[in-house]
């Protein structure tokens, strides 16, 4: 099993995810306050639970 770790900075909504090798992006859209860098946490649940 390999280690998850998720960073964010003091401002803004973007979080960097490392899961094991894979690094991935979330974010909230522009609308909600982010800026659309990544998927929104929401949309990523919903990929997760299609995987």
């Amino acid at each position: 099993m390999s280690t998850v770790t998720v960073r964010g900075g003091v401002s803004g909504f973007a979080q960097e995810i490392v899961a094991g090798r894979h690094r991935l992006t979330a974010d909230e859209p522009e609308a909600a306050g982010g800026t659309d860098t990544g998927p929104s946490p929401y949309d990523l649940l919903l990929a997760a639970l299609g995987a």
